[in-house]
Formats: structure tokens, sequence, C-alpha cells
């Protein structure tokens, strides 16, 4: 048990020591946080001039089978440069909640695309004011280092006896 909390430890200082990815042309399937969620390259789209969305499916908590879909990560790039990343999952209770897989999931997303991982207590609190403000997007700035991101969720109900969660994490 020892030796699996000391690799976690590890997992997510790596995390934390790494650079933003938002407002950078690098490559996220390459990102420690792909390699930890095993991304694998489901689509991309382009959106407009410019403007293109890359989604991928990542390891989620539950084998994927007919009545779990998979976790999927979407990735828009402006210009090829990194603007946002967007988790959007179902769940019948709240989503953010402390030592919650979908919770060190987000906070890993995060920690790669901002260099900061938040902490259990701030994603409970996003949850919260999110769950407070149903059908209305909740944003929240995350500053970093004079640098200017943000947090974003938004809960509705058009998922069938679940929540519709959908979380971002972006740039200004």
């Amino acid at each position: 048990m020892k030796r699996i909390l000391t690799t976690t430890a590890l997992s997510l200082a790596s995390f934390a020591l790494a650079g933003p990815l938002l407002g950078t042309y690098d490559s996220f399937v390459t990102s420690t946080f792909c390699k930890t969620y095993a991304c694998e390259l489901a689509g991309k789209d382009v959106l407009g001039p410019g403007l293109s969305e890359w989604r991928y499916t990542v390891k989620g908590e539950f084998p994927v089978s007919m009545s779990t879909a998979p976790e999927v990560i979407s990735v828009l790039r402006q210009n090829n440069r990194v603007i946002s990343a967007h988790l959007l999952s179902g769940a019948q209770d709240t989503v953010l909640y402390p030592e919650g897989y979908k919770t060190k999931m987000v906070a890993a997303l995060i920690a790669t695309m901002t260099g900061k991982a938040p902490t259990d207590g701030n994603l409970l609190d996003l949850n919260n004011a999110c769950e407070s403000s149903l059908k209305q997007v909740k944003t929240i700035p995350w500053p970093i280092a004079g640098k200017q991101y943000r947090l974003s969720c938004l809960m509705t109900a058009e998922y069938a006896n679940a929540w519709r969660f959908s979380f971002h994490v972006h740039l200004p």
C-alpha cells in the first residue's frame, strides 16, 4: 500500500512540475497526463479557420463497456496553439469529491494545462458552485505565476437519470 501511495504522490508531483500547456504549441498526447491516463486520439474536427478540436479517449475509473461511456478530453487549438481542455461526464452525485477518481483526473488535467494542480477542496468548491447554479456556467479565475487561466463548469439535466457535468480549463 505504501508503494502505491508513493507512486501516486510522485505521479502527481510530476504534474505539478510540468510547464503549462495552455498557450503553447506543445503536444497534449505526449504530456504526463496522457501517459498516466492512456490518451488515445478519437477524432479531430476543424471548427473554423484556424480552430480545431482534438478528442482523446482516456482511461476512466471503470472499463468501457456498453453501460459505461469512455471518458473523453477535448483539446481546442487556435492556429495550433492550445487554448482549452474540456471533460464531459455524466454523474448522479457530486463529480469532484475529495479522493475521487475524477477529482484526481481533473486536478491532473488542470496541472497539465496550467502548471499547478488544485486541491481536492478547490475542486469540491467549484463543483458545489456549479451544482448551486444549475444550467448556468460557473467560472472562477485560476491565476498562476502572473498568468491568467479560467476553470469553468456547467451542470445540466439532459442525460437520462444523471447530471451532465461539463468542465473546462481555458485561457481567458
